[in-house]
């Protein structure tokens, strides 16, 4: 019995096992099958996706390439793998299929000057809206430039274009002209000595002083720093747009608590009753607090984000323009002298007496200069694609719908060749005389329309202000270091324009 039983217990286990082993292939095969079925959903997906952007959408009639209609890797390879150079193989694409084409599944792309003016419209003539992908990963949420909706964007624009506008940044220049004094002086402290310098530190570091000292008490003073390190501005940038600019600099990026500390402060006075007393110039954060601005827009996280927007469009952009403009100036000797003499009988009296900027703009060969500059540099080279909720917009023959975002870029207005010859050659006389009104057209540094930059007066007195000081014929007599055309021309869109990415920057030996 006790054989029989073990037998039977025996042939129990093996049934238990076959048993286990029939489940566990059970499971498999359904784990198999619902790989399957997923495998087989996806592509069912991808390729119903495929046929409605190639076929069926509202804009699968306009030309271009498939793949870029088709999908969005096409312009993330561009971006991403090749650094920034989408840009680049939108102009080719228009080289091949015409001035309106399609450069992703969603948005088209226009290379007509004349038709600036049609998509980019104040807004008293319709609405205007962003392209939410466009705003993607910069690190500025809640700041009006990359406000989507129109009436967002205005309301939080509003207050700030008093602050910004020519008239008061007029009262700025007294600010201006101070941090260029205190430049000045470190360089003449610096004469003789060889010293090798960045300029677009130097540039950057001016800029951001200006920005600071507007908009909070107390600003950091990144001029003072003995080697314009640029440690000292660039943990104020958004990482987002740090990391594509420098990403070997992320260890300077740790979110800096000095603005929201400042709004905190400024909004316990005006609880207390007691912000803006004292008279006295307001700050830009005061400014804002004592505005019409609905209450749920002045919260401290969606202010500390219009500050850092602020802080790093008007530093990085009007750097780069100087650095430009000085690079060509010490590459051409003939360029360096005219400038020079030009501000010879205008900036005799400095640093006792500063001309100010609306006599600096009166200077032809000056003005030539900046706007060479800008035009070379771009600003940013981005398109900006903006939609039209409301109504469809019209592009010859071709009808754009409601709502489909359509964007110009500054690099192919700047680099047209039937409105700029040589584009790619700094000539500043071909701004002197009687130039082509298509000049002007092209001409978009600062973008237009309803969208344009809200720091356009700030850049333009700055540029002015101090290229009439560095050029002095008293001023610092600087020669170029190991710098040439690629460490300053722009090569590669991280939403500002960037040179070579293995550049040391514009350094310059001070004699």
């Amino acid at each position: 019995m006790n054989a029989l039983a073990k037998i039977r217990s025996l042939s129990n286990v093996e049934a238990l096992a076959t048993k286990s082993n029939e489940l566990l292939a059970f499971l498999v095969g359904a784990r198999d099958m619902a790989l399957l079925g997923t495998c087989v959903f996806l592509l069912g997906y991808g390729i119903l996706l495929t046929v409605y952007r190639l076929v069926l959408s509202p804009i699968s009639g306009f030309p271009g390439p498939k793949i870029a209609a088709a999908t969005a890797w096409y312009e993330f390879y561009y971006d991403v793998v090749k650094r920034g150079r989408y840009y680049h193989r939108i102009s080719e694409m228009h080289d091949e299929y015409g001035p309106i084409i399609r450069i992703n599944p969603w948005e088209l792309s226009v290379r007509d000057g004349d038709f600036h003016k049609t998509l980019y419209v104040a807004g008293f003539v319709r609405r205007s809206q962003i392209f939410p992908r466009s705003r993607a990963g910069i690190g500025i949420d809640g700041s009006h430039p990359v406000s989507e909706d129109h009436d967002l964007h205005r309301i939080r624009r509003k207050p700030l274009d008093p602050f910004f506008s020519r008239r008061q940044v007029q009262t700025y220049e007294s600010m201006i002209v101070g941090g260029l004094e205190l430049l000045d002086r470190r360089f003449r402290d610096m004469k003789g000595s060889g010293k090798i310098v960045n300029m677009e530190h130097v540039y950057a570091a001016l800029a951001g002083d200006l920005i600071g000292e507007i908009s909070i008490v107390d600003a950091p003073s990144f001029i003072s720093d003995p080697d314009f390190s640029p440690g000292c501005w660039l943990k104020y940038i958004p990482r987002g747009i740090l990391l594509r600019l420098l990403p070997g600099a992320a260890g300077f990026k740790a979110f800096t608590d000095l603005i929201t500390n400042h709004i905190e402060n400024a909004k316990k006075k005006q609880q207390n009753g007691k912000l803006g007393e004292g008279g006295g110039r307001r700050t830009l954060v005061e400014h804002l607090l004592l505005s019409d601005m609905p209450e749920s827009e002045k919260k401290t996280e969606r202010l500390a984000g219009e500050f850092i927007a602020l802080l790093s469009g008007g530093t990085m952009t009007t750097a780069r323009a100087l650095s430009t403009i000085t690079y060509f100036a010490l590459a051409n000797p003939r360029i360096e002298a005219e400038l020079r003499e030009a501000l010879r009988g205008p900036m005799a009296s400095f640093p006792e007496k500063m001309p100010p900027w609306a006599e600096l703009e009166k200077i032809p060969y000056l003005t030539a200069c900046i706007k060479e500059g800008l035009r070379i540099s771009h600003g940013s080279m981005r398109r900006v694609p903006r939609c039209s909720p409301d109504v469809e917009l019209q592009y010859k023959q071709w009808t754009i719908p409601k709502g489909v975002p359509v964007g110009m870029s500054a690099y192919m207005m700047h680099t047209e060749a039937a409105v700029y010859p040589e584009p790619f050659k700094f000539i500043p006389e071909r701004w002197l005389g009687d130039y082509s009104p298509l000049m002007d057209r092209n001409y978009i540094p600062f973008s237009k329309g309803s969208r344009n930059c809200i720091g356009k007066n700030i850049a333009y007195a700055e540029l002015y202000l101090a290229l009439a000081v560095m050029f002095r014929p008293e001023g610092p007599q600087l020669s170029l270091y190991e710098t040439d055309e690629s460490d300053v021309i722009p090569v590669h869109d991280f939403f500002l324009a960037v040179p070579k990415l293995d550049t040391k920057g514009m350094r310059v030996r001070v004699q």
